[in-house]
């Protein structure tokens, strides 16, 4: 079979190949395991600018890789120096949907596979609508309702032949509103354990936020918690592994340079500081998310299938991935004494932390794989052929 896989923007910022959103790394995983079963697979993304540079889990030698206009505004998202941008221009939406149907004709395509959000649907809807003559299927990364100009928006998802998602909650929340979708549960990309490379592992002893450091992660939530725990567990190390971001919190520095056993890393890393050192190296990870940009949202699936458990907030798909009490614990949003309390309980018993490191890595590996993945896409595609 011959397959198109659309993703919108797969370049990011020179120097952060590693650190790529989770909308980037499904696609591209999806293309390899699509490869491996035996099919023809072309890639269709936007055109990379200036001062970009594309994500480490992209082989460009092993890849059909055809480049469209972007129609979006991204603003300074991409360089990590502002929010995405609202705006789309039309024009350049016109030419985005004439050379997407052009790689479709001219490839032979049988299908076209789009993965995103709500207006990666809506293109999708559009192409069908313009012209498109191939199937087109949209793997869903969350859903937003009621739709802006819902009365023109129905008619756009109503063209769409499939819609697949990994989540129960996103397939739920698909289907309240009149959209039948597939769940097709996918594993994790980046493997944390062989990323270390020869990298010396010290013994279990940190508890670690990893994520950009900002209210929406509830950097603010860890922060308060690991003032509040640190001096009683003057043995373990507090870290912050964070990203360059625009709207960092306030009063890190200040904790830090108060409390000895507190350490903020930024990316990139130095003194021999790496992800997976800090990441192996800790008992648990602490990430209170209050803002999911992504269903399931792979920091804590990376986490878990590190063999590291982790506090995070019930929300969402946060629960399709954590057995509280075995592999981690689930905490309300925003609430500082219950994310305190959940550590100080975990850190009390460092044996049993050990443990639920392993049952969370062993429970990952069996519910969230890639094994049947292609497979099952596979059955869609042909569903509707």
């Amino acid at each position: 079979m011959k397959i198109g896989i659309y993703v919108s923007v797969i370049a990011g910022q020179k120097g952060f190949e590693n650190n790529v959103s989770g909308h980037i790394q499904v696609p591209l995983r999806s293309i390899e395991e699509l490869q491996r079963a035996g099919h023809e697979v072309h890639l269709i993304t936007n055109e990379i600018g200036e001062g970009r540079s594309l994500p480490f889990c992209l082989d460009e030698s092993s890849m059909n890789i055809h480049y469209v206009a972007d129609a979006r505004e991204r603003g300074g998202v991409l360089e990590r120096t502002g929010k995405q941008a609202g705006g789309m221009s039309f024009s350049r939406l016109r030419k985005q949907v004439r050379e997407i149907k052009a790689i479709c004709k001219e490839q032979q395509l049988d299908v076209l596979h789009l993965f995103g959000y709500n207006r990666t649907a809506h293109l999708a809807g559009g192409l069908r609508m313009f012209g498109l003559k191939i199937p087109v299927v949209v793997t869903m990364f969350g859903a937003v309702f009621p739709d802006r100009f819902s009365f023109l928006t129905k008619r756009l998802w109503n063209r769409i032949d499939a819609v697949v998602t990994a989540t129960e909650f996103v397939k739920n929340k698909l289907e309240s509103n009149g959209i039948p979708t597939k769940q097709i549960r996918h594993g994790v990309i980046r493997d944390l354990v062989e990323e270390k490379g020869d990298c010396e592992i010290l013994p279990k002893h940190r508890v670690l936020f990893w994520r950009d450091m900002t209210t929406k992660n509830g950097a603010d939530i860890a922060l308060a918690a690991f003032e509040k725990i640190a001096p009683k567990y003057p043995e373990v190390s507090f870290n912050f592994a964070v990203r360059q971001h625009w709207e960092p919190i306030e009063g890190v520095e200040e904790v830090e340079n108060r409390i000895p056993n507190f350490t903020v890393y930024h990316f990139p890393y130095s003194d021999g500081i790496t992800l997976p050192k800090l990441l192996l190296e800790s008992l648990c990870v602490v990430m209170p998310i209050r803002h999911m940009s992504i269903d399931p949202q792979l920091v804590i699936a990376e986490t878990l299938a590190s063999g590291v458990p982790i506090i995070t907030t019930d929300q969402r798909s946060n629960p399709e991935f954590i057995l509280e009490g075995e592999t981690g614990r689930l905490v309300p949003l925003g609430d500082v004494d219950a994310t305190t309390n959940a550590l100080d309980v975990m850190l009390a018993d460092q044996e049993k932390l050990l443990r639920m490191g392993e049952r969370a890595k062993e429970d990952i590996s069996s519910r969230w794989n890639w094994n049947a993945y292609a497979l099952e896409l596979l059955e869609v595609y042909k569903s509707i052929l």
